[in-house]
């Protein structure tokens, strides 16, 4: 399989996506530079809304080419990267946490002019959860929240949990090979998939990835998902191993206002059936 995850890497390691965008940077109320990613479609081809896709923890542009490539034809796309990502110019001094990750969105919205009606709001895992949270906040109110299996606590090795708080960033060169193992046994469909997570883990700035996750890693977010109140598209992946359906499930019975639907595997959520989902649902949003 180690070969297999190689050739896969080797794969991720050119964007059609970033090739063709715009590079953006939002400088954020804290003074701390959000980098953005934006496309607009071709004169015709336009369908009037826009996505702001806010990934996974760690997740590199490259693993959402064959979504972005298929969605930036006729959506105009705006690729938040966010604070834990290598691109993000991150201080001392910078502000973390839940609320100024949510907060990062809505001062995107604001800063790009977005009008919220035509507006598609797309996260996967912890960024769908941070989605949620500034739901729960209010702090924006998009026409279609789109979420891949938000996670109600952040995911790390069990016995890395116990570790971090006290680790230097130094330590996280020792730290990855068990994360990677961890990934490779428990947390990966295929090996495309693994690659994915691998390379983020390999590109990862230890001080950077303490500072941002150390106020999501044991906190549940359990709470908030049955005060959100708004319309949303709510996707799994029955047979991904790091995004569990099951629980993506429950939270569909707590969000009084959830649509559920089942894309199979986590290829398939990053892939062009997801745009398409996407744009067979927006006639059902548009009616609200």
């Amino acid at each position: 399989m180690d070969k297999e995850i190689e050739k896969e890497m080797e794969a991720l390691a050119i964007s059609e996506f970033e090739k063709e965008a715009e590079t953006i940077d939002l400088v954020m109320s804290d003074n701390t530079p959000i980098r953005v990613l934006r496309t607009i479609p071709s004169v015709g081809s336009e369908n009037g809304y826009k996505i702001i896709v806010n990934a996974g923890w760690g997740s590199i542009i490259p693993s959402w080419d064959e979504f972005l490539m298929d969605a930036k034809k006729d959506f105009e796309i705006i690729y938040l990267e966010s604070r834990e990502k290598a691109s993000c110019q991150l201080s001392r001094k910078s502000k973390v946490g839940m609320e100024r990750m949510a907060f990062d969105i809505k001062e995107a919205i604001d800063q790009l002019e977005i009008d919220e009606d035509k507006l598609v709001l797309f996260g996967s895992c912890l960024g769908a959860t941070i989605i949620v949270y500034g739901l729960f906040k209010k702090m924006y109110n998009p026409q279609m929240p789109v979420l891949i299996a938000p996670p109600p606590r952040f995911e790390v090795p069990p016995v890395l949990r116990q570790i971090i708080p006290i680790a230097p960033p130094f330590l996280f060169g020792v730290v990855k090979p068990i994360v990677r193992w961890w990934i490779k046994k428990f947390k990966t469909e295929s090996p495309k998939q693994a690659a994915k997570y691998i390379r983020a883990l390999n590109e990862a700035n230890g001080w950077q990835w303490k500072k941002v996750g150390l106020p999501l890693a044991y906190k549940r977010y359990w709470k908030i998902f049955p005060q959100v109140k708004n319309k949303i598209l709510l996707v799994a992946a029955e047979k991904d191993k790091m995004h569990d359906a099951k629980t993506t499930k429950r939270i569909s019975t707590m969000m009084e206002n959830s649509i559920y639907t089942n894309l199979g595997t986590n290829k398939n959520t990053h892939a062009p059936i997801m745009v398409e989902t996407i744009r067979d649902y927006i006639p059902e949003f548009m009616k609200n």
